[in-house]
């Protein structure tokens, strides 16, 4: 995939956790309201942003989606994810069961929510390529936490067309297999750029388990009052400043949050900045892995 001449807004996913659940530790606000998502929707459409990222396990977000885009003019290709937890299901069961919910005929990307739907049986796979050559979804692949993962899929040589993983200037554990992916003709996709909302905290504000994250989260707010950045910025500045990464999925907690992101879109970090927050990096996947972190 070429990213010349490509708007840095093209390269967003707008995620739609939140409008099923109340999601990520700095939410404040809950699930975004009907009237607000449609708002939303029209926006992003505005901005250039084309594609959604949703799943069966996000609460009623599908649902969400469904009962919104059937009232708006524009059209997002959407990538839906089959259910961890359900693992009985038949994929097309499932996949019929998102369409019905998103009230659309296809999908343009249906992931296997976790590696372990695929691990544990390897065969998934091939329901998955079902629904691609029968031209019900154009991109198949998988989602997964650990670099393992991916090497283990790589090492496979297994036929799929994207992965989404977390990446974030704490959180570069895929980083060395980014130019593999690209060269295999696989598209990475995104999550977690915010790390949930972590980089938003005060450092004296972090939870117990989160402590650990104090010395660079305070080193990051230093380089953000240094270069007269926001965080936010610079935190999506980090991500699309790759070339080998796609597209950035982003969530948004509001109509304001999306604005924020199309402007921080834009934000060309200065090298000495993206040089210093290299510096950053994490290895403790306590901090990095919000699924560790103990239930609210």
């Amino acid at each position: 995939m070429s990213l010349d001449n490509q708007s840095p807004a093209k390269r967003l996913i707008l995620g739609t956790a939140q409008f099923g659940l109340p999601y990520g530790i700095s939410n404040q606000r809950g699930q975004i309201p009907e009237a607000e998502v449609a708002a939303i929707l029209a926006e992003a459409a505005k901005a250039g942003l084309d594609t959604l990222d949703t799943a069966a396990a996000y609460g009623s977000s599908e649902q969400c989606l469904g009962n919104v885009l059937n009232s708006l003019p524009e059209t997002y290709r959407i990538i839906s994810k089959y259910p961890p937890n359900q693992p009985g299901k038949p994929i097309a069961q499932a996949f019929r069961e998102s369409l019905e919910r998103l009230r659309i005929d296809k999908l343009y990307g249906c992931l296997l929510h976790s590696y372990a739907s695929y691990s544990g049986k390897p065969s998934i796979l091939d329901e998955l390529q079902e629904l691609k050559s029968s031209g019900q979804v154009e991109k198949i692949g998988i989602s997964l936490y650990h670099p393992a993962e991916a090497e283990e899929l790589l090492q496979q040589e297994v036929p799929i067309d994207l992965v989404q993983f977390p990446y974030s200037i704490f959180d570069r554990r895929f980083e060395e297999l980014l130019p593999e992916l690209r060269s295999r003709g696989i598209e990475s996709h995104i999550r977690s750029v915010y790390l949930q909302g972590l980089y938003f905290m005060q450092p004296d504000q972090l939870p117990l388990y989160l402590q650990e994250a104090a010395p660079k989260l305070e080193r990051l707010q230093e380089l953000a009052c240094n270069y007269q950045l926001p965080i936010g910025a610079i935190c999506l500045g980090f991500a699309l400043a790759n070339p080998y990464i796609s597209q950035v999925v982003i969530g948004v907690e509001s109509l304001l949050t999306l604005q924020e992101n199309i402007r921080y879109s834009d934000t060309v970090l200065p090298e000495a900045l993206y040089t210093q927050l290299l510096e950053l990096k994490e290895d403790n996947e306590t901090i990095l892995l919000p699924y560790k972190w103990p239930a609210r």
